[in-house]
């Protein structure tokens, strides 16, 4: 099943095997056996493990993880698919589509995804192995009713096969969810819609300065993949960082943390190209129109921009390494910067019940309050949604009710 290119002429082309609106059940053994081995096959490939991401992507599939997922529906026995869903993935983030097609398998429909333009090798070797395991006997169904392809934008062929579609789930910016949310499609279609969002990390300064080094190595670590691995372009990467302490501890812990950072990662597996290196430039320079003056703005290495600002910056730009360092006293100050499309809140030495106790008295968008490092561990409930129970049918069931007995004759 190679990826295919579609536009008008060629709609049809692609489409010969593959039977519109099937559905199978809602966690259907066929399915779980071939996503565990799926799993298998990427964890035995040897150019696996350079891809972090695709690893985590084959730990999610594993038998016990979907067992798990799969006991949070007791009424899974009722539940099947729509149908066919067409998953439209990011453009900027790699493997995102392979969790959007699972979504879609477990839940029981065919799916149809529109992969991302730019390219991924993870991707590429994604499709590989999907190919190799499909081709089984055991799961040449699952190859049939799944589709990868890619389009241009605006293609009319595509914009008519999203509307006999069963279900629509968009990843991508505002602009893009506005475009698809304006096409035809039928009236039951089921749309699930992943806008903008922005994410954003709390540091204790004082647990973290005295921790041991190997667990300030692990913090930069899961701070350097849940952003720069990414180039922090994932609606649940940091871009705004919350110390929280005294000033003074606070300040000592930033040099620490941007400087481990630099030292341990950003040196050795990092590469910003030429035309995000300009972007990130413009960028601080619209911050600088916006705020009418010249940002506060800290630099440890060219790849670590530190803006220190008590400000909250709804439209500011902060990628490829930038990031706003806001000082606190307590995680109580969290509220006040928190931006209206916040996501993803990640945590250091602070207690994630505190944490959303303190945001419990405040309008916020808060989806996510999860340890740093896990800002991309997707998840089936994402954005506030469930997604597998929005992508499956459920099939209302009620008994007749229990007749009263007639009551027993007295006895005289």
């Amino acid at each position: 099943m190679p990826i295919v290119t579609i536009d008008d002429c060629e709609h049809h082309d692609w489409q010969k095997g593959f039977a519109l609106s099937s559905r199978r059940a809602f966690f259907d053994d066929t399915t779980r056996e071939f996503l565990h081995a799926l799993s298998l096959a990427i964890l035995k490939h040897p150019d696996a493990r350079q891809y972090p991401d695709l690893v985590t992507f084959a730990y999610f599939c594993r038998k016990a993880n979907l067992h798990a997922l799969s006991q949070r529906y007791d009424d899974a026995i009722q539940r099947s698919g729509w149908g066919t869903v067409v998953h439209i993935a990011p453009s900027n983030i790699p493997i995102n589509f392979a969790f959007s097609l699972v979504f879609g398998l477990l839940a029981g429909n065919s799916n149809i995804v529109r992969m991302p333009s730019r390219h991924f090798p993870q991707n590429d070797l994604f499709v590989e192995i999907f190919d190799q395991v499909s081709a089984s006997p055991r799961f040449q169904s699952i190859g049939n009713s799944t589709r990868l392809i890619r389009s241009s934008r605006g293609d009319k062929g595509f914009e008519r096969l999203i509307g006999q579609a069963d279900g629509l789930v968009v990843w991508g910016g505002d602009a893009t969810v506005s475009a698809f949310r304006a096409l035809p499609k039928t009236p039951r279609c089921v749309e699930i819609y992943f806008p903008d969002r922005k994410s954003s990390m709390a540091i204790n300064a004082s647990a973290y300065m005295t921790a041991s080094r190997d667990i300030q190595q692990t913090l930069a670590a899961s701070f350097f993949n849940d952003t720069y691995l990414v180039d922090q372009n994932a609606c649940s990467s940091p871009s705004m960082i919350f110390w929280i302490g005294d000033v003074e501890t606070a300040g000592a812990a930033k040099d620490l943390f941007w400087n481990t950072l630099e030292d341990e990662l950003i040196n050795r597996n990092y590469q910003l190209d030429t035309t995000a290196r300009i972007d990130k430039f413009l960028d601080i320079m619209s911050a600088n129109e916006q705020l009418g003056r010249a940002v506060h703005l800290q630099t440890y290495s060219r790849d670590i921009w530190c803006l220190n600002e008590q400000i909250r910056p709804q439209t500011l730009q902060l990628r490829f390494g930038a990031f706003l360092d806001i000082d606190l006293p307590s995680i109580d100050g969290i509220p006040a910067f928190l931006r209206s499309q916040e996501q993803t809140l990640t945590y250091f030495g602070l207690d994630p019940h505190a944490l959303r106790q303190a945001l419990s008295h405040h309008h916020h968008t808060i989806d996510r309050i999860v340890p740093a490092g896990s800002a991309l561990s997707i998840d089936p409930f994402w954005d506030g949604k469930d997604i597998l129970a929005l992508l499956s049918h459920r099939l209302e069931l009620i008994e007749p009710a229990r007749k009263m007995r007639a009551p027993a004759p007295s006895v005289c």
